[in-house]
């Protein structure tokens, strides 16, 4: 069984960590998912949250990780627990507060990387500082990096028509979550219910939070698809002689993938337009003769009022 591995971190507390943890747990159970959830924090907040709320079904683990001792103590056993939950959760979720003495190297055991942050112009310079630091983790040639989202959490509603996002230079690639909005309801569902049953503004917008993870691990697989297809055609000459229709069907899945991480990509990420300009020059050609795909049928991000600084981070830089 393949596990998704999410990591939930960020180097300061107060920006919805936790929270973002605890109720993505609950939703990706709720989808049918067998799901594990580790919490790395002293404080417990994640856990506590799951284990006084109804019981849906996420396995709730709380470890306190060895900072004290340094060296590759804390990142040894971080890698165990999360090695044994994979081994009977086809997800693991861990919640960890980042800290200098956490050896970078963690995040390549991880295939999705949750930054959670607020839209103040100081906290989005902070994140920008943290992901300057881990910059050589998420470009790295050596080792299969993991895919960043980026959360704005606890946006109130004066902040949508914020353009901070547009303000503030990033030194990495990563896919942009829509928001997280802010409501006393949230914080009164602490240990008695979870986000996504919220009948309110704050629900829509963490239910929506939740599709651009799901989008997140369904353009994550479908490339890792498409690059063992790539190496196994590579290392295997006979497939290269398997005959006509076979060849046809390979050009069929590689424009499903194309046409899907596009579309995906044009509403969660900041860089989609990136992403299309990498098709080659083929694969356009492949795109016009090839039947059209659907586009999977998602809630777009504008419906529910999004700011407009996230509408031009989703969708303004496809236009250009």
């Amino acid at each position: 069984m393949s596990t998704f591995k999410i990591l939930v971190t960020s180097q300061k507390g107060g920006v919805g960590k936790s929270t973002v943890s605890a109720n993505l747990a609950a939703y990706l159970r709720r989808q049918g998912q067998t799901v594990t959830l580790i919490d790395f924090d002293t404080h417990a907040s994640s856990s506590t949250w799951l284990t006084r709320a109804p019981n849906i079904g996420v396995v709730v683990q709380h470890h306190v990780l060895p900072l004290d001792q340094g060296g590759n103590r804390p990142i040894l056993d971080a890698r165990l627990h999360l090695r044994r939950a994979a081994s009977s959760s086809e997800v693991v979720i861990c919640d960890l507060t980042w800290t200098d003495s956490i050896a970078g190297e963690l995040m390549f055991e991880y295939d999705l990387v949750v930054v959670p942050t607020s839209v103040s112009e100081i906290e989005m310079a902070a994140t920008a500082g943290f992901l300057s630091r881990h910059r050589w983790v998420f470009d790295s040639a050596i080792h299969t990096p993991p895919t960043l989202l980026v959360c704005p959490t606890r946006v109130q509603p004066e902040q949508l028509k914020s353009d901070v996002f547009s303000k503030q230079r990033f030194p990495v690639s990563f896919m942009l979550a829509p928001p997280v909005l802010e409501a006393q309801s949230a914080r009164d569902m602490f240990e008695r219910g979870y986000l996504m049953d919220l009948q309110d503004a704050c629900g829509a917008s963490f239910n929506e939070f939740g599709k651009s993870v799901c989008a997140a691990r369904d353009m994550r697989e479908s490339a890792q698809g498409m690059r063992q297809t790539t190496h196994t055609r590579i290392t295997a000459p006979t497939l290269r002689t398997s005959g006509a229709s076979n060849a046809a069907s390979a050009g069929v899945k590689r424009h499903n993938f194309l046409a899907n991480s596009a579309t995906l990509s044009s509403q969660y990420s900041i860089l989609g337009r990136h992403r299309m300009q990498k098709v080659r020059p083929e694969d356009n050609l492949a795109n016009k003769s090839a039947p059209h795909v659907a586009a999977p049928q998602t809630t777009h991000i504008a419906s529910m009022g999004i700011p407009q600084f996230l509408k031009r981070m989703s969708m303004g830089v496809m236009n250009k």
